[in-house]
This record gives structure tokens, sequence and C-alpha cells, in this order.
């Protein structure tokens, strides 16, 4: 498991998709360079602050039940966020956050920058079928509740999601979904 989330770290780290880790107390633990970047100020200036100190003001009130429905329910949210940048200026994004990411009571939220136009081609990494598998499993679904949508045997699942796994690199089924979101494999 600790080879897992090292090598989450390290795609963390490397992501063009700004990323930014938070805990369930709703402060920021890590936030990488592409996120720097996009929000236009240092990791020490992100890095210890609320979730409230870069939420833009008109978004503010939203923030508690957006936390609440992260939380409790444990599922893979996607909306529409404001952030407030280095300059002072909001920052539109289409956002996720996926909880207990890489491990229980951390979570990562991705700022998705490419707007709402289809995910980029996959080059034949994955094959259809591992991306249908790979993008429900990035909105929360189980093995069992893929098997249940897609009419699949739950083996044939896990044998999908064994071999998405195998494509990308990944070590673990939270791994394969920062993957393929950072490589623009699936879209959530």
């Amino acid at each position: 498991m600790a080879a897992a989330v090292k090598e989450f770290w390290e795609v963390f780290a490397t992501s063009g998709n700004p990323m930014l880790a938070f805990s369930d107390d709703g402060v920021f633990h890590d936030a990488n360079p592409a996120a720097c970047r996009f929000l236009r100020r240092s990791r020490q200036d992100i890095v210890g602050r609320d979730l409230r100190d870069l939420t833009a003001p008109s978004r503010a009130a939203e923030l508690d039940e957006a936390l609440e429905e992260l939380l409790v329910d444990r599922h893979v949210m996607i909306r529409r966020w404001a952030f407030e940048n280095g300059d002072g200026d909001e920052i539109e994004v289409k956002a996720v956050a996926l909880p207990d990411v890489p491990e229980p009571g951390r979570h990562l939220g991705v700022v998705l920058t490419s707007g709402d136009g289809p995910p980029p081609p996959t080059n034949g990494r994955l094959s259809p079928r591992e991306t249908e598998v790979a993008q429900l499993l990035a909105r929360g679904l189980s093995g069992e509740a893929i098997a249940r949508e897609l009419f699949l045997s739950p083996e044939t699942v896990r044998t999908h999601i064994r071999n998405a796994m195998e494509h990308v690199g990944a070590r673990t089924r939270a791994h394969l979904v920062a993957v393929a979101l950072r490589d623009g494999l699936i879209e959530v």
C-alpha cells in the first residue's frame, strides 16, 4: 500500500492538471505545481490554508454543503466551482473531488481546465470497455456496482480494471483514476 501511495504522489507532483489535496477538516495539505501556476499562488501560500481562503466569495456560501456532501456520502463530486487566484480574480472551473484519495481522510481535488468539450483521444491506451469501467470508478462506483450497471460479471469487471491498471502503470484503483484523469483518458 505504501508503494501505491508513493506512486500517487509522484503522479500528483508531475501532472499537468491542477491538483489540490485537502483533509477532512477542510485544510489544504498539498498543491501540485500546475495548481500553483493556475491559481497564481506559491505552494506555501496554499498549504495549511482553509478551503474558504481560496474559494471565491461568490461560492463561499456553498462550501459547507459541498464539504458535507463529499465527507458524508464519500462519493466522487463533480461541480462548477470558483477559486480566487493570487491576483484577487475569480476563476470559474469544473472541479472533481475524490474522497479518500490517496488515503482515508485525505481528498483529491482536480481542476479541469480544458472546458466541457469531448475528452482527448486515448491513443489506444485503454480499450473502450476499460475506459468505460475507469469512468465509472471515477464516479465512485464499486466493482459490484459497475458489474450491475454494465450487465457484466464481477470477475469480468475485475479483469477490465486489472488490464486498465496495467495499461497505465497503476497499482491501485485510485491510482488508475488519477492517471486516467491526468492523461485525459477518461472524463467524469
